[in-house]
Parts: C-alpha cells; structure tokens; sequence
C-alpha cells in the first residue's frame, strides 16, 4: 500500500475490491464479448417468454395444491379449512419466524464466501436472489446474477463476487443433494430398526427422488473433477483452441483471451475459500435446513398429530430432495403432495396431513417468496436512484 502523500502504484488494491469495481464506468468482465447478456453489472431482465413460463408454473403450483394434495391425503379442501381454523394461535408465527430465519442463516454463508461483504447486504441480496429462483422456472442463473448485481454495487470485485457466488451454490449443492438425503436415509433405517411405523410411498415419487439426488451427485462430482487445476487449464485451452478466442485482442478488458486466467482465477479463490473456511461456510445452511425441519415438526404438533422423530427426518429429506424436480420452481406442489401423502400412511389424519405441509409451506415458500420479493422491489429501486443521481451529478 502507498504511503499518505504518495501516489498509488498502478498495483495497489484494497483488499475484497478491484480498480474496476470503484470506477464509475467498470471495464467490461472477460465474458462480456461472448455473452453480452450476462452480467453482474446490472439487474436481469425478466423476457416475455420467462414471465409467461412463470405464469403457466404459478397455475401449475395452484392446480396441484387444489387437486392433488386433497387427493393425496384422502380428504376434501372443507375437511382442510376446517383444520386450518383448528388451529393454535401459535402455529403461523412460528412459521414465519423459522423460514424467516432460515434466510437469515443462509444468507451468512453468502457473507463468510465473500470476503469484504456487509451482513445485510448478504441477506438482501440471497433473499432476492431466491424469490426469483422460486418464482421463476429456470431462475436460479438469474437468481445469482441478482445477487451478484447487489453486492457488486457495494464495491466489491468482479473476482470476489464471482468466487463467493460459485462457492455459496456449492454449498448449498452439497447439502441438499448430499447430507440431506444422507441424514435421511439414515434416519429411516434407524426409525425401521427400532420402530414399526413404516412410509409406503407411491413409486413415482421414490424413483424421482432417487432421480434428483443421483442428477445432484452426479453434478457435483464433476463440478469436484474440474476444480482440478491441470484439468480445468486443458479445457479451457482447448475451447479457446476450437472456438477461436485466443484470436481476440488480449489488451481489450472484455476480451476473450482474458476469460482463461479469470476462470482459473476464480477457481483459485473458490478452493481457497473452501479450504480456509469449511465448517463457516456448510454449518449455516445445514442450520438453516434443520430449522425448516422443526417447522415440520411444530406443523404436525400444531394439528395434534404425532409422528415419530426419526421419521419426521426422512419426511422432510425427502421433500427437500423432490424440490430439485424441475417440475416446478422449489418443487412447489409436488413437496407439500408427496409429504401429505406419507404423513397419512403413518396414521395421521387426512386434512390434519395436508394442512401441516400447507404450514410448512408458508416457512419454505411463501417467507421466501415475500421477504425475496421485497428485497428484489428494494434493491431494484435502491439502484435505479443511485443511476439517477449519478447520472444528474454528472
């Protein structure tokens, strides 16, 4: 760093920023030449094509949460509003405070993987960024443009944000298709071993299920082959061979010679933060994960239903892994359809089940949905006045 008094060496940088990050007009990132599209500079932009996919999701969610999941429980909507007036006064705030506080938990692995980040800043931006992945079908690249966009208006570096982006997803890749499923799994063996509640499960539900969690570990050990250096260097070299992009002007900032060293330059930073910060970085999201398994938990208290623990575990494994089914943003519908059904055949009643996974819904959907909606509304607004009085001060 320079002394006071002394200019800056063309090098110099406060650590968590680049020099393009404090610049009114930011250089271009490498892949701009070839995605221009794609950016962390500006909010995205919803299309035509992804507001009516969402439309005909949300009539999807609302078809299935009409007819299947009465259907599934064996009960009528009279039946289930009847056992939503039931009651205690207790059960929707409880709700709301454990999803609300799942998105706050999350959004501290945000923080921990971008160095230099404000808290709040996190929590805007992670909420935002997963209304938009929920609403959205297709919207978890978007989701994470968003995030990026938000904490890159902070000040922060391309490279930073970039990398702590990619680690944050990966954290929540490895819980969710990983020590979910594995909790759960193991949690249904033990509650066979020492119980004799059993779940019978329609078939199709299993084998997507089963589906979801191969997809996700599959995904994952790739994602674990590239982060090898040599590895991910021969790929990058020749894509750049094939596709031409070591012709490009290597001066230029967005120019596609630049995209190999900024790759393996986020891939440095990402295993580094893995390697410094592992149990700062998973223990948030794996809390988070347990909070919406209390919710759970307190819904089938609330309707006066009991279930064993165990089993409760393996309900709620196998509802988060069926979120990964992309046949509905967060696997809306088809969670709250396939859990009503196996709290049934472990002798809850029918409307009781389905008004229990109708609150857990409300703690991990409609809290994220609403509190990522109104931070999205925020952060928007916030950056359309900055533009504005940038814009007249200039």
């Amino acid at each position: 760093m320079s002394q006071p008094g002394q200019p800056s060496k063309p090098g110099d940088r406060t650590p968590g920023t680049d020099p393009d990050a404090m610049s009114d007009h930011p250089a271009p990132p490498p892949w701009q030449a070839l995605t221009p599209d794609l950016s962390v500079d500006r909010p995205p932009r919803l299309g035509a094509r992804r507001i009516v996919l969402s439309v005909l999701s949300l009539l999807l969610v609302i078809a299935l949460l009409a007819w299947a999941l009465p259907w599934a429980a064996g009960t009528t909507w009279t039946q289930i509003i009847d056992s939503l007036r039931g009651l205690p006064l207790w059960a929707v705030p409880a709700m709301l405070l454990l999803g609300a506080g799942a998105i706050a938990l999350e959004a501290w692995t945000v923080r921990t993987a971008v160095p230099g980040s404000r808290y709040g800043t996190a929590l805007q931006g992670h909420a935002a960024s997963s209304a938009l992945a929920l609403a959205v079908p297709g919207g978890g690249m978007l989701g994470m443009g968003l995030l990026g966009w938000v904490l890159r208006r902070t000040g922060l570096g391309l490279s930073v944000v970039i990398a702590g982006i990619l680690t944050a997803s990966l954290i929540e890749t490895v819980v969710t298709t990983v020590l979910v499923p594995l909790v759960g799994g193991i949690a249904y063996v033990l509650a066979g071993m020492i119980s004799v509640a059993r779940i019978d499960l329609p078939a199709a539900a299993l084998w997507a299920a089963l589906a979801a969690v191969a997809g996700g570990v599959i995904a994952l050990g790739l994602f674990v082959v590239l982060l090898r250096r040599p590895v991910l260097t021969d790929l990058l070299e020749t894509a750049a061979a094939v596709t031409g992009m070591g012709g490009t002007d290597k001066d230029s900032p967005g120019g596609t010679a630049s995209f190999v060293p900024f790759v393996l330059e986020q891939r440095d930073a990402l295993v580094r933060l893995l390697r410094e910060r592992p149990l700062s970085l998973v223990a948030p999201t794996a809390a988070a994960r347990m909070l919406q398994w209390l919710a759970l938990v307190l819904a089938i208290e609330a309707v006066g239903g009991s279930v064993p623990l165990l089993l409760t575990v393996a309900i709620f494994a196998l509802g988060r892994v069926l979120s990964l089914v992309p046949l509905t943003p967060g696997g809306a519908g088809v969670s709250e359809t396939v859990g009503a059904a196996a709290l049934v055949a472990l002798g809850l009643g029918s409307a009781a089940a389905a008004t229990s996974m109708l609150l857990l819904a409300l703690a991990t959907l409609v809290v994220p949905l609403v509190a990522g909606g109104l931070a999205a509304v925020l952060s928007v607004s916030r950056g359309s006045a900055t533009q504005a009085q940038s814009a007249s001060s200039s």
